[in-house]
């Protein structure tokens, strides 16, 4: 086999697959279960069911060593946060038998650790929002008292192992010195020191890029139109732009002092009152709106797949902008969102449309000939089945979940 790329529930997985594939890579799609979304692609050319990583993370590690020992594979591509984790513990094991397409463990915990990125950035003159870094808890509630609200506070990962299992850090916005304490100790009991940050009013902007040896091959924009959840979350749909300037130099910059190799998204908010760029965050895998780049013309799994390969590759400059690329189901979840929650309760900026506005916006968009489907292809109409039924199916029993509720109640 050629490639093994793992997650294959991640759309991600499923433009990796689709793009290896229509280029006669042999593709294995590995999931903790089977017919997942890139697996039932017809580009997928084996599946291969591992112990859960969230659930079993040791197991999954001795899985994926056992492996790759016994079937041949050229590289391994993890796609999410935990399998890169998890991947990069064990490279010693791996690369006698395979290779990694990821940056080394110490460059990569440096890009996710939030507080280690901002500080970097900073050192470098990278804007970023403006930031702070309690050590304790008291620092905190001394900071509350003289901070400008709103602000945005954030686990220094995403993702963190504990003997406990895996902890999700998540984002939470606070408006008040009480909203603030009391979000920040539930955040901190579950990851250490979250950062406390001036909230960015604006649009995000995210550069996608392929390093090599510390130096960049290819690049590529996107703008977020719409995102889910709706305050800022997953891309739902988003267009390629041109590069700005100025936030290509600072992400290249923060890059080759990473001594980067292999594919980022590095991730900014353009100041609604200042127009400025601020850094968000460093991605140091193959991101969710992937399809995006490829529809444009930027083939970041095949680059990545040659690059990891030690193949010469030329610098990729050029691609079509003005394409949009819409996760339909996402965008969906987007529009019920705003028709069904109370403005209060979504965190959203004074600026955002309202209910008829963002109907009329989700309507608008299958009428747009620059935009295509992200799982629905009509040479492989398999995955959006797969991933229809499995919305319906969510939805079904979510609905049954709070009927019985109401029942419980009465």
């Amino acid at each position: 086999m050629d490639v093994f790329v793992t997650d294959g529930e991640q759309r991600s997985t499923l433009a990796v697959t689709r793009s290896l594939g229509r280029r006669g890579i042999n593709v294995t799609v590995g999931e903790q279960r089977r017919n997942s979304l890139a697996a039932s692609s017809k580009y997928c050319h084996c599946e291969y069911v591992y112990p859960s990583p969230l659930k079993n993370p040791s197991r999954f590690q001795e899985e994926i060593i056992r492996y790759m020992r016994t079937r041949a594979h050229r590289m391994i591509i993890p796609m999410t946060d935990v399998t890169c984790i998890l991947i990069n513990e064990i490279r010693d094991k791996l690369e006698p038998f395979t290779y990694i397409a990821l940056p080394e463990r110490r460059v990569f915990d440096q890009a996710s650790n939030k507080a280690q990125l901002m500080r970097l950035a900073a050192s470098l003159g990278i804007p970023i929002p403006k930031t702070e870094f309690p050590e304790n808890i008291n620092q905190m509630k001394s900071l509350a008292g003289e901070i400008k609200f709103p602000v945005v506070i954030k686990p220094v990962r995403s993702r963190l192992q504990t003997p406990y299992g895996w902890v999700h850090g998540t984002v939470e916005y606070a408006y008040s010195k009480e909203e603030l304490i009391k979000k920040y100790n539930a955040i901190h009991s579950k990851i250490a020191h979250p950062l406390i940050q001036e909230r960015i009013d604006g649009v995000g902007y995210g550069v996608f890029l392929l390093f090599t040896n510390g130096q960049p091959k290819a690049y590529f924009a996107h703008r977020r139109i719409r995102e889910k959840p709706p305050s800022g979350g997953v891309s739902v749909l988003r267009e390629a732009v041109k590069p700005d300037e100025n936030i290509l130099g600072h992400s290249c910059r923060l890059l080759e002092v990473l001594n980067w190799n292999g594919v980022a998204m590095v991730e900014f908010k353009i100041d609604r009152h200042s127009n400025t760029p601020r850094l968000m965050e460093v991605n140091g895998r193959l991101w969710g709106s992937l399809q995006l780049a490829i529809d444009a013309g930027v083939d970041f799994p095949y680059l990545l797949y040659q690059a990891t390969l030690g193949q010469n590759i030329e610098n990729i400059r050029d691609y079509r902008t003005g394409v949009k690329t819409r996760w339909l189901l996402g965008d969906l979840d987007h529009l019920m969102i705003i028709l069904l929650k109370k403005r209060k309760r979504l965190a959203l900026p004074n600026n955002f449309p309202g209910k008829l506005g963002t109907l009329w916006e989700f309507t608008k968009s299958f009428f747009d000939p620059d935009t295509n489907l992200e799982i629905w292809q009509r040479d492989d109409l398999k995955p959006a089945f797969n991933e229809f039924m499995g919305y319906t199916r969510a939805g079904i029993a979510s609905l049954r979940a709070r009927l019985f509720q109401r029942k419980a109640d009465m």
